[in-house]
């Protein structure tokens, strides 16, 4: 279990430990009066070390997660009491509304000094039983970052709507589990009877379907394949990718850590396209291999183990 850490601002408990945050602050910081983004912000924690560097500049948060955002009010709450002069402001959403959503787009094309991803799934998410993101728990199988709130369909949903060789595909596209096509038909024979609905019903059927030593990393990418496609993770990241140059200023600066190769994957090949396949060049890649932990951040916080930096920086024209 990741440690709590206390929050830099206010001494509070955040539900989140921010990973590599010296790295990102000397990568995406390059003017205190700048407007920057925190595309997926939490807890805060990275917000925090960001808001601290800042002079005049602001910085806009957004989460999907209505509990990261309840998390970052309580967390934030004096500086989002000076209203119009406050430095950080909060947006229930995905990060592509940054780009997909007319009135923010207009707002922010141009403008943007820096913008931060920090993918994947927080501790909070994992460790609060009720979200169903975890085998670990017996909990409805929900999966979906914004939750009952959420316009998409649990992760329960697709168990039923699917067909077998879709089943098998989403494993192993999204999960590169070997065994998926043998956990789809065992999805499908127990759907005949009754409906999946819970993290404890799909537990039992992935392990009855792989040896007993490889359980744990079986579960895990049946449960990622799932968040994912629930979530659309990876299409929400490519056209926000693509959009990005026209949000950040000559000059400005897009960081990104990412947590499994399909996500690193589609980072290094839209880096690459932008720094090296348009005319003229868009960005300029900063980090020719990803950045990893140190191993002292990894003995803190286990959960950093898997993570990869890449940063880029939007080239004057």
């Amino acid at each position: 279990m990741v440690e709590q850490q206390t929050h830099p601002m206010r001494g509070e408990r955040i539900y989140h430990q921010p990973v590599m945050v010296q790295e990102v602050l000397e990568l995406l910081l390059t003017d205190p009066d700048g407007l920057y983004i925190d595309g997926t912000i939490g807890g805060g924690g990275h917000a925090a070390a960001i808001l601290e560097r800042l002079r005049d500049g602001k910085l806009i948060g957004f989460d999907g997660d209505p509990d990261a955002i309840a998390a970052c009010r309580g967390a934030f709450r004096e500086e989002l009491a000076r209203g119009s002069r406050s430095r950080i402001e909060l947006v229930l959403g995905s990060y592509l509304l940054a780009c997909s959503r007319e009135d923010i787009y207009r707002r922010l094309a141009g403008q943007v000094q820096g913008i931060l991803l920090d993918l994947g799934v927080s501790s909070h998410q994992l460790d609060e039983p009720s979200r169903g993101f975890s085998y670990r728990y017996d909990a409805p199988l929900d999966l979906r970052f914004g939750g009952t709130s959420s316009d998409q369909p649990p992760a329960s949903a697709l168990l039923e709507q699917l067909s077998e060789r879709e089943l098998a595909d989403l494993f192993y596209r999204y999960g590169e589990e070997r065994a998926s096509r043998r956990i789809a038909r065992a999805i499908v024979e127990v759907r005949r009877s009754s409906p999946i609905r819970s993290t404890g019903q799909l537990r039992a059927i992935v392990e009855r379907c792989v040896h007993p030593r490889q359980r744990i990393d079986a579960l895990s990418r049946v449960f990622q394949a799932l968040r994912i496609a629930v979530n659309r993770e990876l299409e929400q990241l490519e056209e926000f990718l693509r959009c990005m140059p026209s949000l950040l200023r000559p000059g400005g600066r897009i960081v990104v850590i990412s947590y499994h190769s399909l996500e690193d994957r589609i980072v290094k090949r839209t880096f690459r396209t932008l720094a090296r396949e348009v005319q003229p060049p868009l960005l300029r890649i900063l980090t020719p291999k990803p950045l990893r932990p140190q191993q002292e951040e990894i003995r803190r916080n286990p959960r950093s183990r898997s993570a990869k930096l890449r940063a880029g920086e939007r080239i004057v024209v």
